[in-house]
């Protein structure tokens, strides 16, 4: 997932979280990933798209999973990536904007905010992914 050129390498930090199925948990989980990134000095705006985009997929992640939810972040100089898995078998779509339809635009926010996303199905679940480009300090 990283752009980084030939005979180039960027660093990489990683950290792992677990989320039970509760209400609660899309707040945890942004919570969570507002520490990891403060910690790494990431940029404001990076960090407010990156905490939108956890919500986003970790609450899809617990409507449409089975079980608990596993939200993997990672920094390099130029990304934020995020990565949700969880054990449902539906592979999220991205609907056509309906104004008579009551929610499903979790992944219309996504894909205006990403530089890209996408979603790995894997038997008994999947893991959607999305990557946000930081800005320069």
């Amino acid at each position: 997932m990283s752009d980084a050129g030939a005979g180039e390498t960027e660093m990489s930090d990683r950290s792992t979280a677990m989320f039970d199925r509760r209400v609660e948990s899309a707040a945890d989980a942004r919570s969570w990933l507002s520490h990891f990134l403060a910690q790494r000095e990431v940029d404001r705006q990076t960090s407010d798209e990156a905490r939108l985009l956890v919500s986003e997929l970790v609450t899809n992640a617990l409507r449409y999973g089975d079980d608990a939810t596993v939200l993997r972040a990672a920094v390099t100089d130029s990304q934020v990536q995020l990565a949700v898995t969880d054990s449902g078998d539906d592979e999220p779509r991205l609907l056509p904007r309906d104004p008579e339809r009551i929610g499903g635009l979790g992944l219309v926010v996504v894909d205006q905010i990403a530089a890209d996303w996408g979603v790995a199905p894997f038997p008994g679940g999947k893991t959607v992914w999305a990557i946000l480009t930081r800005r320069p300090p």
